[in-house]
């Protein structure tokens, strides 16, 4: 072989790469990485170090590629996180936390097996101790045979420090419409990551209708909510200093019917420990972050559209750039959008803001790292044989494997090198995030309600919320799921002092709420029948629908890398007049343009997290699987079984039906060019698997 697969891959001859090549052959490329030089280090393990502490990253000034193009770094991406995943699966099989053949455990042996992180040793909210202290030596002995301390720096180190040719995977160009234009290339191409649609497909991606339906079916629908009075006298404010009376109107009129709605992003500094006008900016100074505030108005169509934005709160509106859209409504004409810079620069920011609360907060730890707390808290004080354990159990499918790839890989070598922040703020953010989570009120009921959006409207044929698809479908997958439960339950508990005096559920709650454990203050302390349904059907909605409705969409979303970037390559404009003489340059110089690094995370990694769900590991087989063994039991007369056969049974019907209802949802939406088919039941994964 004249040139290394990788060389070819990467940089010396990238033209000898052919076109049609979408993945490496993988004897090949193990090879390869060893040829180069690029494999896990062997490092000492100190017993001690690896229980006070969870896998350290080494020093990113490991050995690295110099040069390289984008399709095959790509490739090669994809191939060596393929295969840290399945190095961590390994080590989990191995050590009985993940075990691919079920292991007979005794109870008080599974208490020891699984405990959690010795607060405070390192820089992530509470999870699983990948060695516990019964088996320290043989599990270390493993541990260290696997290299697993140093496994995740692979993928650093498989990025090039530069690109000496993007080859035919090149979506940069020197305008807004050359990128636009070389993604429909790409597309028709279907090159590598570009044979998946992606939302720079649509000539209006860029539009207020666009950004405003986000908020409702976009990776987020989430956190959108009733804006305040507080929120709106501020912005009424800002327009009377600017004299912008229309606005002003507006804002007195959406106050009285209720009609405004807030993406409200100002906390981000507090959750940074940073002061309130301290400019954001990664360690190396390229790289800026916001915390936007934006305003929206919901009329009486539903229809949203954003009114204002402020680019980056700062304590206060006189410190802040507050920008109003010249658009006041929806049926405004649209000429004037896709040359409206300012305000495009605006909605960038916003869509800044929106990438780090959706990619930390909303997704990483309100989904992958609460769920872990519950795993290790229920696997330490619920017995197998006990009705929660068997409940929640099927919906922890590769999660502890999966979050622990995920701290030692995508948060210090993707999420930290992309966000626009130091990375001890990187991780005080996540911490935040977990600090401030509030079971109860994130129990779907309540949630929709405290932000605004009412059960009794999002029924079918109310106009307001119609194109609330995440509210509307998530509501009834709620229900659905919580009336399952509450029949297996049923099984077992008859009456509140049954759950009172089970033990099993006692250990539980404190675990979660020990500051030795979950350090989870607001789960419940579990008393009757009905706390204990919301509570488990809490657990598997994490697991299950609610990951599946932040986590799948991303590809679609992000992957357009101008679209949602993660962070701004120029510092804000400090003033409004300053924002004011923006125009395309002042725009593309903030998009990560001369940064291909940058830019190929930003799209790549959203490719990796958005498998398609297998057929068997999703909600309708899990239903279909539960009746098939209950009935099994039943047969064989087994107390209970014939009961919940019968209730995964309805389960199963009830999500057959659901398919037909968000179908329907989604045919009701005013923007049909996506349909919003993420929580279709044979589509929702039934645990967290990527």
């Amino acid at each position: 072989m004249s040139h290394s697969v990788l060389k070819a891959l990467f940089g010396a001859t990238p033209h000898t790469v052919s076109p049609k090549l979408r993945e490496w052959d993988k004897g090949i490329v193990g090879a390869e990485l060893i040829k180069q030089g690029i494999f896990p280090r062997k490092h000492s393990s100190d017993v001690n170090g690896l229980i006070n502490a969870l896998i350290h990253p080494q020093s990113s000034k490991s050995h690295r590629l110099t040069t390289g193009t984008i399709q095959g770094t790509k490739m090669a991406v994809t191939e060596v996180y393929s295969r840290i995943m399945d190095r961590f699966s390994s080590f989990f099989d191995i050590a009985n936390f993940e075990s691919s053949i079920p292991q007979k455990i005794e109870f008080d042996i599974k208490k020891i097996l699984y405990t959690f992180q010795e607060p405070g040793s390192d820089k992530f909210s509470p999870h699983l101790n990948m060695v516990p202290l019964f088996d320290q030596v043989p599990l270390v002995s493993i541990f260290d045979a696997m290299r697993l301390a140093d496994t995740a720096s692979v993928i650093f180190r498989i990025i090039p420090e530069s690109f000496v040719e993007w080859a035919h995977g090149d979506p940069i160009r020197d305008s807004i419409a050359g990128i636009e234009q070389r993604n429909r290339e790409l597309r028709i191409s279907g090159t590598d990551t570009y044979n998946e649609p992606n939302i720079g497909e649509r000539s209006d991606w860029y539009s207020d209708k666009v950004f405003a339906q986000q908020q409702f079916t976009g990776p987020n629908p989430t956190t959108i909510a009733r804006a305040s009075q507080d929120w709106v006298s501020q912005f009424s404010r800002a327009a009377q200093v600017q004299r912008n009376n229309h606005i002003v109107q507006i804002l007195t009129e959406g106050l009285t019917d209720g009609s405004l709605f807030i993406q409200d992003c100002s906390y981000f500094r507090k959750a940074w420990n940073a002061a309130p006008d301290e400019i954001m900016a990664s360690d190396n100074g390229e790289r800026f972050a916001c915390a936007s505030v934006t305003l929206f108005r919901l009329n009486k169509e539903g229809v949203l559209h954003p009114l204002a934005i402020v680019l980056d709160y700062r304590g206060s509106m006189d410190n802040s750039v507050v920008v109003f859209n010249r658009r006041l409504l929806p049926t405004d004409s649209t000429w004037s959008e896709a040359s409206d810079w300012p305000w495009r620069y605006a909605k960038t920011c916003a869509q800044v803001s929106d990438w780090t609360r959706h990619e930390i907060t909303v997704h990483l730890v309100h989904t992958h790292f609460v769920e872990e707390v519950v795993i290790v808290a229920t696997q330490r004080c619920i017995p197998t044989e006990h009705i929660v354990f068997r409940l929640l159990e099927p919906h922890w499918l590769k999660t502890l494997s999966l979050n622990a790839v995920g701290r030692s890989t995508l948060v210090p070598f993707v999420i930290a090198k992309l966000a626009g922040v130091k990375d001890d703020q990187v991780y005080a953010f996540m911490r935040h995030a977990y600090a401030t989570f509030d079971w109860e009120k994130q129990y779907v009921p309540r949630d929709l309600e405290a932000r605004g959006f009412p059960l009794d409207e999002l029924t079918p044929g109310n106009k307001k919320f119609h194109n609330y698809m995440y509210g509307r479908n998530m509501i009834l997958m709620w229900r659905v799921l919580r009336n399952f439960v509450a029949s297996v339950l049923a099984t077992t508990y008859t009456s509140d002092a049954q759950v009172a005096q089970d033990e099993a559920i006692r250990e539980w709650c404190i675990e979660m709420r020990s500051q030795s454990g979950g350090q989870m203050s607001t789960f419940p302390i579990i008393t009757t029948i009905e706390s204990l349904v919301d509570t488990v059907t809490m657990c598997i909605h994490i697991a299950s629908p609610q990951h599946t409705a932040v986590n799948y969409l991303q590809d679609y979303y992000q992957a357009f890398v101008i679209h949602k970037p993660p962070c701004l390559f120029s510092p804000l404009p400090t003033s409004l007049n300053a924002l004011n003489t923006y125009k395309e340059k002042d725009l593309l110089a903030a998009l990560p343009l001369k940064n291909p690094v940058e830019w190929l995370l930003a799209s790549h990694v959203p490719h990796l997290l958005s498998y398609r769900v297998a057929e068997d590991q999703n909600l309708v087989n899990y239903a279909a699987s539960i009746a098939r063994l209950a009935q099994q039991g039943a047969d064989n007369g087994e107390p209970g079984e014939a009961e919940i056969a019968s209730a995964a049974t309805r389960l199963l019907q009830h999500l057959i039906e659901l398919i037909q209802v968000f179908k329907k949802n989604s045919d009701e939406m005013d923007d049909q060019t996506v349909p919003y088919n993420v929580m279709n039941p044979e589509a929702t994964a039934v645990s967290i698997l990527i």
